[in-house]
């Protein structure tokens, strides 16, 4: 016979299933319009995919996996066809993020000493891809310029390389959990792949992973690792960062960057009304959650790692801009917004794992609702500036 609670879990996977083709028929309607400049010439949806497409097809620039894409459907099915293939392909890849993150959730939950309902787990998935910054009008009156945000909807190669991280990470988690064993090949192998498919859509990615699976892999050898395991792993980030360099020659042609200038809080303050505050409400949700944890965060090692990700993002651009034609464009800021979205999406497991502990004390429960409802007001923040993006504006509103 079939019990309640498997009744209940196949109820929350239809709403579940249902709320994703909802939100992909939105994400069809929204990238669909926002390719139409390239058919009109004009749109009120503005967004950089446009561009992204247009470079790839007019222009024959390619700085992104994603340029491929587009230029295959475009010449080979006409522009017209094109865009509804484009559309389509951005939609799966914003769509099935939410399925894939439930599974890297259940990965990370595999791997612990401690579970979630499942739920839970769906929840998360979701609120995990459409959260922003903790808005305030008073602060900073646009919904994401002049925040940082782990979602938006504007840009199709960080679309791409979020879809292609969180695949990466799942990858990750299976290829280095197996250190006792060694590595397998095939694990390897995938690894090594997905990494460098991800660093081909965006390289930011790459910039805030990299360095601390470096970490970690130092750390292991320090404790006694065998040196043909550490080397082994750490031999991952080759091709990956061969595909950055190309990519970096290809964006530092002709009016593109020039390098790279050491300016503290210039990227973070160059579009906001208030930067030092819209700074923390970008991160509100991080901190409750952290400062519950102060004294043992570092217990919890996929927390930590997301943190130290977290940091490493915070840091490129906090401290550096582009110089050149790129200088306004704060590309750093993509690498913090991916890691933004690891962090947001751990903390959010730590925080549902305290609820649903009957170990959990009252003074912490208490917080933890106050973390609770703080990462609802960042959810709500994001389904706001979804909204208001499907009603054709600028992603400046």
């Amino acid at each position: 016979m079939e019990t309640a609670v498997s009744k209940y879990d196949r109820l929350y996977k239809c709403i579940y299933i249902a709320a994703i083709a909802v939100y992909a028929g939105f994400l069809a309607f929204l990238f669909y319009n926002q390719l139409q400049p390239l058919l009109t010439g004009t749109s009120l949806y503005e967004s950089d995919t446009a561009a992204h497409v247009s470079f790839a097809v007019y222009d024959g620039y390619y700085h992104s996996l994603a340029a491929f894409i587009y230029l295959f459907f475009v010449k080979v099915f006409g522009l017209k066809t094109g865009i509804v293939l484009i559309t389509a392909t951005l939609t799966a890849v914003t769509a099935f993020a939410i399925p894939l993150t439930a599974k890297l959730i259940r990965e990370v939950l595999r791997r612990s000493e401690y579970s979630i309902p499942n739920a839970a787990v769906l929840v998360i998935s979701f609120f995990a891809n459409i959260h922003t910054a903790f808005y305030v009008s008073a602060v900073n009156k646009q919904h994401y310029i002049g925040y940082q945000c782990a979602n938006m909807w504007h840009n199709s190669t960080y679309l791409f390389m979020r879809f292609f991280a969180i695949l990466t990470v799942i990858a990750f988690i299976k290829l280095y959990e197996d250190y006792e064993e060694g590595p397998q090949p095939g694990e390897w192998i995938v690894f090594t792949l997905l990494l460098t498919v991800t660093t081909g859509f965006k390289a930011s990615f790459l910039t805030v992973f990299a360095p601390v699976m470096v970490f970690l892999l130092i750390r292991d050898l320090l404790y006694g690792e065998k040196f043909k395991r550490v080397f082994s792993i750490g031999m991952t980030v080759v091709l990956p960062i061969g595909v950055m360099i190309l990519q970096s020659i290809v964006m530092a042609g002709d009016g593109g960057s020039n390098g790279y200038a050491f300016r503290p809080f210039y990227a973070l303050k160059m579009r906001g009304d208030h930067p030092k505050v819209s700074l923390i409400l970008s991160v509100a949700f991080l901190l409750v959650v952290f400062f519950i944890h102060l004294t043992d965060f570092f217990r919890d090692k996929f927390y930590l790692w997301t943190l130290a990700m977290w940091a490493v993002g915070f840091l490129e651009v906090f401290l550096f801009v582009e110089t050149g034609a790129r200088a306004l464009d704060s590309n750093f800021m993509w690498g913090y917004s991916i890691a933004l979205f690891f962090a947001f999406l751990i903390s959010m497991v730590k925080l549902c794992r305290d609820i649903f502990d009957k170990r959990t004390g009252t003074v912490k429960r208490i917080l933890c609702f106050v973390a609770a409802a703080v990462m609802l007001w960042h959810v709500i923040s994001g389904v706001w500036y979804f909204a208001l993006l499907l009603t054709g504006v600028t992603y400046f509103v």
